[in-house]
C-alpha cells in the first residue's frame, strides 16, 4: 500500500496541488482510494478496511495526532501554502460567506498545519515561489520525485492534461506556469493579491492583523499573535460586533466574548489590553479562556482610569478547537466604560 499525503491551506495553490496529486496517482496506481480526513482514526479505519489499496490523503485541518504521526513516521508529503489574505478571498468566493468566519477558517488551517512546515519529509510549495520557478511540467516532475512514484514521461504528459496543459495541437504549445494553469482548471480562480468585492476592506484589515502573524517558514514559529477589538462580539448585543466603547452600566454579565479564532499547539501567554475611559470604582472583572475546555481564568480589578494589562498562561492542545475569551463583570455597576480591548498572544520559549 502507498498513501500519498497532501496538506494545505484553502486556496488556489492547494486546489491546483491536490488536482496534481490526483493526476499523478491515476497514472501511478490506476485505481486508488481517496481519504478526505483530518484524523488518525479515519486513516487507521481506511488502512484496516482496504488492506493493500493505494490512496491519496488530503487534509486542510489535520488534528495534532495526525501531524505527530506524519512527523514520527517521516513519510514524504506535500504542503501547499499561500498568502492568507488570498485564502480568505478564495473562501469568500467559493462559499458565499462574507464575515469573520472566513478568517476563523484560515486561522484554523494555519494553526493545524504549522507543525508540518519544518518536517524533513515535507515538500513545501508556496504559491508565490512556485510560479517564479518554471512551468507546471517541472513542478509535476518535482512532486513525482518527492513521492518516488517514478512516472514515465508519457505518464507525466497525461497528468499535465488534467492540471492546465492544453492538449496537443492547441495553444499554448509549451507547458504553462502555475497561475495560467490554475486559471484554466479552478472555478473561481483569483489572481494573487486580488481585492474582491466579496471581502470588505474592514474584513481584509482584520484578516491581515490576525493571520499575518500565523504565517510560518520552515521552523520559524509565530511569536506574537494579535486579536483586535473588531474580531470580538458584544455581550450586550449577542452576535453583533463589539462597539468601540463598552458601557458597564447595568447588572453583572458577560461584556465581551469571542472571537473563535485558532492558535497552534504550545504554551502561550494571553495578554489582555484595555482602557478604562470612565472610572468603574474598583469593579472586579473575570476573564476566561475556553476551547474544548476551560484553559485559563483570572480576575482583574482596575483602579482609576487609563490603560490596563493582565496576562495568563495558556496551553493550546488542539489547534482545531476555536478559542473563546469571555470578559465578565462580577457585579452590577452604575457607571464606567471600557474601550480599546484587544488580546496579544505571546509564544512561550
Amino acid at each position: 500500500m502507498t498513501i500519498l499525503f497532501a496538506f494545505g491551506m484553502p486556496g488556489v495553490m492547494s486546489s491546483w496541488g491536490v488536482a496534481a496529486v490526483h493526476a499523478l496517482a491515476r497514472e501511478a496506481f490506476g485505481d486508488y482510494a481517496v481519504i478526505a480526513t483530518d484524523t488518525v482514526e479515519d486513516l487507521k479505519q481506511h488502512v484496516l478496511a482496504r488492506s493493500g489499496a493505494h490512496a491519496v490523503l488530503v487534509s486542510q485541518f489535520p488534528e495534532a495526532r495526525l501531524s505527530e504521526l506524519i512527523l514520527r513516521v517521516n513519510v514524504p508529503f506535500l504542503l501547499f501554502l499561500e498568502d492568507p489574505l488570498d485564502a480568505v478571498s478564495y473562501l469568500a468566493r467559493a462559499t458565499g460567506q462574507r464575515d469573520i468566519g472566513l478568517v476563523r477558517a484560515v486561522s484554523a488551517s494555519l494553526a493545524c498545519l504549522e507543525p508540518l512546515a519544518g518536517a524533513s519529509g515535507a515538500l513545501v510549495l508556496r504559491r508565490g515561489d512556485v510560479d517564479q520557478k518554471g512551468s507546471i511540467d517541472l513542478l509535476l516532475k518535482t512532486i513525482d520525485r518527492h513521492f518516488s512514484t517514478d512516472l514515465k514521461l508519457e505518464q507525466i504528459a497525461n497528468a499535465l492534461l488534467h492540471v492546465g496543459m492544453a492538449p496537443a495541437g492547441q495553444p499554448p504549445h509549451k507547458a504553462p506556469k502555475l497561475e495560467e494553469a490554475a486559471a484554466a482548471v479552478i472555478a473561481g480562480y483569483l489572481t494573487p493579491q486580488e481585492a474582491v468585492p466579496e471581502v470588505s476592506e474592514g474584513l481584509r484589515e482584520t484578516a491581515k492583523k490576525v493571520l499575518r502573524p500565523l504565517e510560518f517558514d520552515r521552523r520559524k514559529a509565530p511569536s506574537t499573535v494579535f486579536w483586535p477589538q473588531e474580531a470580538f462580539l458584544s455581550g450586550d448585543s449577542l452576535g453583533q460586533a463589539l462597539d468601540d466603547l463598552v458601557d458597564l452600566t447595568g447588572g453583572a454579565r458577560c461584556l465581551i466574548y469571542g472571537p473563535y479564532l485558532h492558535l497552534p499547539t504550545g504554551r502561550w501567554n494571553a495578554k489582555f489590553i484595555f482602557d478604562v475611559d470612565e472610572d468603574c470604582q474598583g469593579q472586579i472583572f473575570t476573564v476566561e479562556v475556553h476551547a474544548a475546555e476551560l484553559l485559563g481564568r483570572l480576575r482583574v480589578c482596575p483602579q482609576g482610569t487609563g490603560s490596563f494589562e493582565a496576562a495568563v498562561p495558556i496551553d493550546v492542545v488542539d489547534p482545531r478547537a476555536p478559542i473563546e475569551i469571555r470578559l465578565m463583570m462580577d457585579s452590577g455597576a452604575i457607571e464606567g466604560r471600557l474601550s480599546a480591548w484587544s488580546v496579544e498572544w505571546l509564544r512561550a520559549a
